[in-house]
């Protein structure tokens, strides 16, 4: 599963990638194209910031299942060890 989401700068109109776990309501960020300080915010107008926070909250929400699933099906613990 990619854990990045695509963010468009709203200064150069040019899209990055940034990891699910970074983008959260009130994060900021520099655009690394322009260095403009990007603010992330559910109530802004931009189309594609609101986008870029749902779809990481998505994938934040999927990886926690995934480890929650994992977790309490044991494929996350370490194999049973044999004692003599």
């Amino acid at each position: 599963m990619d854990d990045k989401v695509k963010i468009r700068c709203p200064g150069c109109k040019r899209m990055f990638r940034e990891k699910a776990r970074r983008i959260r309501d009130g994060a900021q960020m520099n655009c690394p194209d322009c260095c403009k300080l990007l603010t992330l915010s559910k109530e802004t107008d931009d189309p594609y910031i609101r986008r870029a926070l749902k779809t990481a909250k998505e994938i934040r929400e999927a990886q926690d299942a995934a480890l929650v699933t994992a977790v309490y099906t044991g494929a996350a613990s370490a194999p049973v060890r044999e004692t003599s």
